[in-house]
């Protein structure tokens, strides 16, 4: 039985790829990557490891019946820490390897007048395109699995060996890497389609890929498309900001009165700290909205959340709010007074991926996306 043209042209499309100069310098550098990601991680594994055992001993030193430690605090450094730094490194050399892996594949035929002699073959437009695809999306899982055996291996050499729970973030890793760079690749295919010519194909792929991880993600977070979209941060009720300045006040010179009985102060601390938390919910949304449209940002959190959950807090849900006091203290100066709040979070596995499920879902619908263009311009395509 003869096999289906998309598999004929995905088998010749991969070993197109993986005999390939380009293909190799590229696994090669993804390889070196992926040993100094090992290698840096484990370091900073085993100091992890350091400081949090000093940590625990001054712990059970100290008297009993303080105040219990969030629990990020008490959470033990995890063999994923290993992976994380590989995944910071992955953001470039991934984006790049999927650009450089789609962005001549239509266009190469273009420029070779070849495109036209392979559909006069018994082969639809739609099996040429498919087939192109997936030829492209086998050479990068085959040099993704060869980055993850390879960094397996060095974790077992230097003793670190995975616990089950561990093994399963570490292939959630994988698939999450894999659809970040197949994103990349999408994009790339797409452009292969639309230009003519393939240096024009590299450069709009790279562009797209700049404003998309980084410059949208930016621009989104400024503070002032931050006020417009989601509001000014909430203001400290005057009371508050002369209880704050008395309290911080050293000597008596210039000292506020506190006109407010104890009850009063707690209500409207309570209500100040309402409107924070109110506030801290609205940049948490924008920041959620802006991964949906960042290949890059829903990659770095999902990296974070499985390698080092407790960097969360800090990294995406660490909300700072500075609230400019109208009193002015005994110097002249504005009093500035910065409100954190960062919302409890569970770190089991759950917890985890409650976090990173919504931007799992967008790194599956943004590859899509790129991928439906490319096939629509494809099928459209005049080719004469």
């Amino acid at each position: 039985m003869a096999e289906p043209g998309v598999i004929i042209i995905a088998k010749k499309e991969f070993v197109d790829h993986v005999r390939s100069r380009k293909f190799l310098l590229l696994l090669g550098i993804l390889l070196v990557v992926a040993c100094v990601g090992i290698l840096n991680g484990i370091a900073d594994y085993h100091a992890e490891v350091k400081d949090y055992d000093s940590f625990r001993s001054i712990i059970s030193a100290s008297p009993p019946g303080e105040s219990k430690l969030p629990e990020y605090l008490t959470l033990k450094p995890s063999v994923l820490l290993v992976f994380n730094k590989m995944g910071t490194l992955f953001v470039m050399i991934g984006g790049i390897l999927g650009i450089a892996m789609g962005f001549d594949l239509v266009t190469r035929e273009k420029e070779s007048k070849s495109l036209k002699l392979l559909l006069a073959h018994p082969a639809y437009r739609d099996e040429v395109i498919n087939g192109k695809a997936l030829g492209g999306i086998s050479a990068i899982a085959i040099a993704l699995a060869a980055v993850m055996v390879l960094s397996l291996a060095l974790l077992l050499i230097s003793g670190l060996v995975p616990d089950g729970l561990e093994l399963m973030y570490i292939l959630i890793f994988s698939a999450v890497t894999f659809l970040y760079i197949f994103t990349c690749f999408a994009i790339s295919l797409m452009m292969s389609t639309a230009c003519e010519e393939s240096g024009r194909a590299l450069i709009f792929s790279l562009v797209i890929f700049i404003v998309l991880g980084f410059l949208i993600p930016t621009v989104l977070s400024t503070p002032f498309i931050m006020e417009k979209v989601i509001g000014p941060a909430p203001e400290m009720p005057q009371a508050l900001s002369d209880q704050v300045l008395t309290s911080l006040q050293k000597s008596g010179t210039g000292s506020q009165k506190n006109d407010l009985t104890e009850e009063q102060s707690r209500e409207a601390w309570s209500r100040f700290k309402e409107q924070t938390r109110a506030y801290g919910d609205r940049q948490m949304s924008m920041r959620d909205f802006q991964y949906f449209f960042s290949p890059v940002k829903n990659y770095e959190k999902i990296v974070t959340c499985l390698t080092d959950p407790t960097m969360i807090r800090y990294v995406v849900y660490f909300t700072h709010v500075e609230t400019q006091v109208q009193t002015i203290d005994s110097k002249g100066d504005a009093l500035t007074v910065d409100t954190f709040y960062m919302p409890d979070l569970d770190f089991d596995f759950s917890g985890i991926l409650s976090m990173i499920t919504g931007n799992i879902i967008a790194l599956c619908i943004l590859p899509s996306v790129f991928f439906g263009l490319a096939y629509v311009r494809f099928m459209r395509m005049d080719i004469r």
